[in-house]
């Protein structure tokens, strides 16, 4: 290995949030569970359970996006490449001169 790919690696793993950090970030930090009572663990399960249905909904949600914009734009790509050279143009029709009759 090159000293500097190296070092190029080093300052992205700097850039990089490491997934503790992600999450502390996002719900925060967990309260000392050795103090507290059994009635205070199952409420603090029941909240930790409650906010990960709504994030992997959220996630879900977001991967459906994700796939359906997919589907879209390779049905978008597939029309374009058949209609790619396939255009013809109509005949056109001769039409009769006509005065255009004014309105009183």
């Amino acid at each position: 290995y090159s000293t500097q790919s190296t070092w190029e690696f080093s300052c992205r793993l700097k850039d990089i949030k490491m997934p503790s950090e992600a999450v502390l970030e996002k719900v925060g930090s967990l309260p000392d569970v050795s103090a507290m009572s059994k009635d205070d663990l199952a409420a603090l399960c029941k909240s930790l359970y409650d906010r990960s249905c709504v994030t992997f909904g959220e996630k879900f949600d977001a991967e459906y996006q994700v796939k359906k914009r997919d589907m879209e734009i390779a049905n978008l790509e597939m029309e374009t490449s058949e209609s790619h050279g396939t255009f013809k143009i109509p005949k056109l029709k001769k039409v009769n001169k006509f005065k255009v009759v004014e309105a009183e």
